[in-house]
């Protein structure tokens, strides 16, 4: 059985929201309890946090064990350096570990049941990149074996890894997310999510 290592993004100063979007209100909790759940019930025991411009605010709401946390110290040089720094974290902090599930903070829509999709996938063909379709390209959720670490590791520091995945579609399964691929980047776009996501709630408690 491969071992795979979670690595949540979080380093963001969340600008555009204008409140740390990892501690935004979701359902009964936050939105970044509410993804470590997701993470937790999708079988990983095996998380690391990177965090940034809010990481003590964000360290003091955290109430999971088992979820390590790392500060990088240089996050506003952008995602590809949060994706660097979170690669050799986990490389140093976890032993034996076959491959890393890159997420995301701020889609919180995301399950444990699609979570354990691309789990399915990496245990079918262990060599690829498992990666989510946003319909123009591939991106997070995306899981990347250990082949893969040193490219991640050379991201240009203000990219994410949409290119690397797209330079290896010849080594790429892409899953279709369904609607769990929706970023909360403004408060419009969070109260939309939100108020889709309550309303499923109440829909499956009353089905």
């Amino acid at each position: 059985m491969e071992k795979v290592a979670a690595l949540v993004l979080t380093a963001g100063a969340s600008r555009r929201m204008g409140t740390p979007k990892a501690l935004l209100p979701w359902g009964q909790t936050t939105v970044i309890q509410h993804l470590l759940d997701q993470i937790r019930l999708a079988g990983f025991t095996e998380t690391l946090l990177v965090t940034g411009a809010h990481h003590d605010v964000i360290q003091k709401a955290l109430a999971v064990e088992g979820v390590e946390i790392s500060l990088h110290p240089s996050w506003e040089l952008g995602m590809g350096s949060t994706i660097s720094r979170g690669v050799q974290e986990v490389e140093e902090r976890f032993s034996n570990i076959d491959a890393i599930l890159i997420l995301l903070v701020d889609q919180p829509r995301i399950t444990h049941g699609y979570l354990r999709r691309v789990l399915e996938a990496h245990q079918s063909q262990p060599d690829v990149i498992i990666a989510s379709d946003y319909g123009d390209f591939a991106g997070a959720p995306a899981l990347f074996p250990r082949n893969f670490w040193e490219g991640l590791k050379r991201i240009p520091p203000t990219q994410g890894a949409r290119k690397l995945i797209a330079s290896y579609r010849d080594k790429c399964v892409i899953l279709d997310p369904g609607g769990a691929i929706v970023d909360i980047d403004t408060p419009e776009a969070y109260k939309k999510a939100l108020s889709v996501y309550l309303s499923n709630q109440t829909k499956n408690v009353n089905e």
